[in-house]
């Protein structure tokens, strides 16, 4: 398989991720453009990202000071060139399958699909990736650049719209490897909670007291039962068990913001 001969542009962007973005990088160089956005990092990431621009990887280094997520991918997405983008983040990795398959998509002629899902793999701290039987998660990453535009009104959680067919890439996984301790996954479950419910606000969602009991227990369900991360032990509990409280932080947020739009 050729090295940067794909019609691909990778978009990518980051803040301190040197330790992390090097594998992200090597693990797509069937790319022929790597458009990477940086928001000011200062341990190390340009530099790194550099090293690799000097081993002849076709990378566009960008800085953009911090807009927000779907922004600031829109931002990597207006300098893309290739008829095909890939939105991968710096502690993901494309596997060999994956990577298989989206050269034979991106380099078929004809074609009706117009994006792509792809499986994401979660990394477990003291686990590894989830079970194989785990029923990962399905995101939309591989997409035609042509027509395709970044959801501008959410605030976490970016999504890409893209005009045509989609379907999903049955062979390959997307690898999210991250080691992150029980303290940052809730300091982020706080984090990412509060700019969603900032979203749901600016949308006209409305809290329910049925969503709120309900929510939270039938994400842990979704999470721990049907998508089988029971499989993972204990590690898949806990797991379950911050989208559960992410889901919670949510419908509270969303439920204390109308009450003070109603006071005010």
């Amino acid at each position: 398989m050729t090295r940067f001969a794909s019609p691909v542009s990778a978009l990518i962007i980051c803040v301190n991720e040197a330790d992390m973005i090097g594998p992200c990088l090597e693990s797509i160089d069937f790319c022929a453009e790597i458009i990477i956005v940086d928001s000011g990092s200062t341990d190390g990431t340009v530099e790194c990202v550099e090293s690799y621009i000097a081993r002849g990887y076709p990378i566009t280094l960008l800085h953009n000071d911090w807009p927000g997520f779907p922004r600031q991918r829109q931002f990597a997405l207006d300098h893309a060139n290739q008829p095909w983008c890939l939105s991968i983040d710096p502690d993901e990795r494309v596997d060999d399958r994956l990577r298989q398959s989206i050269v034979a998509i991106t380099q078929a002629a004809g074609g009706k699909a117009s994006g792509w899902y792809m499986r994401r793999r979660d990394w477990l701290k003291g686990y590894g990736y989830a079970h194989r039987w785990v029923l990962h998660n399905r995101l939309l990453r591989l997409f035609r650049r042509e027509g395709a535009s970044m959801d501008l009104t959410a605030r976490v959680h970016e999504s890409v719209h893209v005009p045509g067919e989609t379907d999903t890439i049955e062979e390959g996984l997307l690898l999210h490897r991250r080691e992150i301790s029980v303290e940052e996954d809730l300091a982020r479950a706080n984090t990412y909670s509060s700019l969603k419910a900032v979203t749901l606000v600016e949308r006209g969602k409305k809290p329910g007291l049925v969503r709120l009991v309900l929510s939270p227990f039938g994400n842990f369900l979704k999470f721990y039962l049907a998508k089988r991360y029971f499989l993972c032990g204990r590690h898949g509990f806990v797991y379950s068990m911050s989208v559960m409280i992410y889901s919670f932080a949510t419908e509270a947020k969303l439920y204390e913001a109308s009450q003070q739009n109603d006071q005010a």
